[in-house]
């Protein structure tokens, strides 16, 4: 299983376990804020969604400025989340490359072979950070999202 301690090593961040609380301490971006007020008792949906899961927070000077997990489907197959705060920007370039760590190294420490992630096709930005992150666009779910919305699956292989 990846720890925090692993994630820190790797990204060169200070890393902690994932609470649902630290979304309350977030200034969420606008897509963060867009998903929160689309799915309903969103806190509870995800504290139910990253219970048992490998999930963790980056702070910067103290701050949670992105929290993301991984979450294991079958053998060999997970998919991943990320909520992040407008932090994120002011860090962007420290974010591409600890991020880039990460993605190299979790693929081993969890057995992967496939790793997945949805991410709303409007969100532009966060599109251009997956493909920044050597994952690949496979297909779009057409009306996917709680809002509705388009949503492309990027995967990675290892």
């Amino acid at each position: 299983m990846v720890t925090a301690r692993d994630i820190e090593g790797w990204c060169g961040h200070r890393t902690v376990d994932f609470h649902y609380g630290h979304i309350a301490l977030m200034d969420l971006k606008d897509s963060a804020e867009q998903m929160r007020s689309n799915i309903p008792n969103y806190l509870q949906y995800m504290k139910n969604h990253t219970d048992g899961t490998p999930a963790f927070t980056v702070l910067v000077k103290g701050k949670p400025v992105l929290s993301f997990g991984i979450y294991p489907i079958w053998d060999g197959l997970a998919e991943g989340w990320m909520i992040p705060s407008n932090l994120i920007d002011r860090n962007a370039v420290a974010t591409v490359k600890g991020a880039r760590r990460i993605f190299y190294h979790v693929g081993t420490a969890m057995g992967l072979r496939r790793l997945q992630f949805l991410v709303r096709s409007s969100n532009l930005p966060a599109c251009r950070f997956a493909e920044v992150l050597y994952f690949e666009r496979e297909a779009t779910l057409r009306s996917y999202g709680p809002e509705g919305d388009d949503y492309h699956v990027y995967a990675r292989f290892y």
